[in-house]
């Protein structure tokens, strides 16, 4: 009999917790993924070596904001998609929406420019929207229907 996640020992209990993004300004940072994102931030506090750390949380996902105290960017000239994938490491954050038309309305209001708008990709069967947080980091959603999650699943849309 199999065992449920929460029964499970050692990395069958494995589960995501957050996603850390380094940041140039926390400040900033926390600002954009409130303002633009509707993140919570449940607390701000310093770490080891100076840096400081911002929990944000939304629908039960955490941000982990993190700021060195002196950041440097290796990636300055990013790229748009597809191209950002040349480079290796995490490339971007992936949420789901349920109306990504009514999302990138709310973005650009908000003042985010889409760099890729509801833009249909006929291999995961939904729109993907693209856009960068404060320091070029990219941000993305895809709309959640059948077919994307049938993808994740079987790597099929149908």
């Amino acid at each position: 009999m199999a065992q449920s996640q929460s029964q499970s020992k050692g990395i069958d209990s494995l589960q995501l917790v957050n996603v850390a993004v380094s940041v140039m300004n926390l400040d900033e940072a926390i600002a954009w993924y409130s303002d633009k994102l509707g993140f919570t931030l449940n607390y701000r506090t310093a770490a080891i070596e100076g840096i400081e750390l911002a929990l944000m949380e939304k629908t039960g996902l955490y941000i982990d904001l993190i700021h060195y105290p002196e950041p440097i960017n290796l990636e300055p000239e990013r790229q748009d998609p597809p191209f950002h994938l040349q480079i290796t490491g995490l490339r971007n954050l992936v949420f789901f929406v349920n109306d990504s038309a009514a999302a990138d309305a709310e973005l650009k209001a908000k003042g985010v420019e889409l760099m890729w708008e509801s833009n249909f990709l006929p291999h995961l069967g939904t729109k993907v929207t693209a856009f960068q947080d404060m320091d070029g980091n990219l941000v993305a959603y895809w709309e959640k229907n059948d077919q994307i999650l049938n993808y994740l699943q079987t790597g099929h849309t149908k």
